[in-house]
């Protein structure tokens, strides 16, 4: 089943792992690291959440990407269209850079079994206990939505058509990882990580001291994006694709370099205005170029058709713009986020809870916000304000305090 072309997640649990029961925090100092948490990853960590939902939740009302949606409005602004493909082509990114970045820390502190063990309680774990839950939740509001909407659109539109040609669903696609798909594969790269780590070639330790070496390293990212089509989807599939390791392992690859180089950030702080600038002006023609979504060749397992010419430049300014946007939000973080934010931690830890269940709520109230005729901007806030709500209420009841918020981000103690 496809949800969406890029499925929200929000983890880098590590980051609370480490920073909770190592006091591990900035790395610049091993007094600091003893005492503090990283705080700007902290906070990036839970700003890119929030735009995970807004991302979810408004591709519902993009026009045109919402015909690919689930729970698909006939109301529409493009204004949204527009805002969630920046959100797309960088807020992934960054959660594998992140990642990689606290797996070399734990590597180094903890050592590669701790670390793989670590990596299985909060990766492996969490993922075999939820996908259950979270196959039936979706069934369930695929179900609702059907039966809630007299004549669906988009992607749904597809499924009720699939449903009354096929009553008996002979015809049932295959079991996918949903929006999971993000924990499926950070699991791979943290056995590939552990695996590697003890090889000094993959540290490249004079790589980031080449500037031209670093200009050209987006260019090792056109052949996957080329290769898993315009706009990129969310590899869903349980049989692991090679293109999601060749461009998000290179994200990941990039936080494990990241690690202990922090000062690199600080020398490209004089540059933010700039690589703002530049990222507006490639990203006009990757709007311009995006093929329209056809949701018919979408069924079929076309996800674009564009011509080769066109798929180049969309392939080589997705990538330039995935990477740049990436290592804007790093120095906007480093410069802005570098302080403890008591909201914007509450917020992190319990990131990882609302990426487990927010899709399904961020559906089911689509779904029911459909036949309102209300403005598309009062029924993303509310469909946004409703889904915190109640993940954030679930959150402090059943999980902060609880073995479920142990398996997810540690013991807590209560106040």
């Amino acid at each position: 089943m496809t949800t969406a072309p890029i499925q929200a997640p929000i983890l880098s649990s590590a980051a609370n792992e480490v920073a909770e029961n190592s006091g591990l925090g900035s790395v610049t100092s091993p007094q600091v690291e003893r005492t503090q948490r990283i705080h700007y990853l902290d906070n990036l960590r839970a700003l890119a959440m929030l735009l995970g939902v807004f991302l979810h939740a408004g591709l519902a009302y993009a026009n045109p990407s919402q015909m690919f949606w689930l729970a698909t409005d006939s109301r529409s602004s493009i204004l949204l269209d527009i805002s969630i493909w920046v959100v797309h082509l960088f807020r992934m990114s960054l959660f594998f850079l992140i990642s990689g970045y606290f797996a070399h820390l734990l590597i180094q502190r903890r050592g590669v079994q701790r670390f793989l063990w670590n990596r299985t309680v909060r990766i492996v774990f969490p993922f075999l206990i939820f996908y259950p839950f979270l196959l039936v939740a979706m069934f369930v509001v695929i179900v609702f939505s059907l039966r809630y909407q007299s004549q669906p659109l988009g992607l749904m539109g597809l499924i009720a058509n699939a449903a009354e040609l096929d009553p008996k669903g002979a015809s049932t696609p295959p079991l996918t990882a949903m929006h999971l798909w993000f924990l499926y594969y950070l699991a791979m790269f943290s056995l590939l990580a552990a695996l590697f780590s003890k090889f000094r070639w993959l540290r490249f330790e004079g790589l980031f001291n080449r500037p031209w070496v670093v200009a050209l390293t987006p260019l090792t990212l056109i052949p996957a994006i080329a290769s898993s089509g315009i706009p990129m989807p969310a590899p869903e599939s349980f049989i692991p694709q090679w293109w999601p390791f060749a461009y998000y392992g290179l994200f990941y690859w990039m936080g494990w370099q990241l690690y202990q180089r922090e000062t690199l950030l600080d020398r490209l702080q004089p540059f933010g205005c700039c690589i703002a600038v530049i990222c507006v002006v490639l990203y006009v023609p990757y709007y311009y170029w995006m093929p329209t979504v056809d949701v018919t060749a979408l069924a079929r397992g076309q996800l674009s058709s564009i011509e080769p010419t066109i798929l180049f430049w969309e392939s080589l300014l997705t990538a330039y713009l995935s990477v740049l946007l990436v290592v804007l939000c790093l120095v906007l973080g480093k410069k802005y986020l570098s302080h403890s934010n008591s909201r914007l931690r509450f917020l992190s830890d319990a990131s990882y809870w609302i990426y487990l269940i927010h899709l399904p709520i961020v559906i089911f109230l689509q779904t029911l916000l459909c036949a309102v005729a209300i403005s598309v901007w009062i029924k993303l806030s509310l469909v946004i304000l409703l889904t915190f709500l109640f993940c954030i209420a679930t959150y402090i009841v059943f999980v902060r305090y609880t073995p479920v918020g142990w398996l997810l981000n540690g013991k807590r103690e209560f106040p």
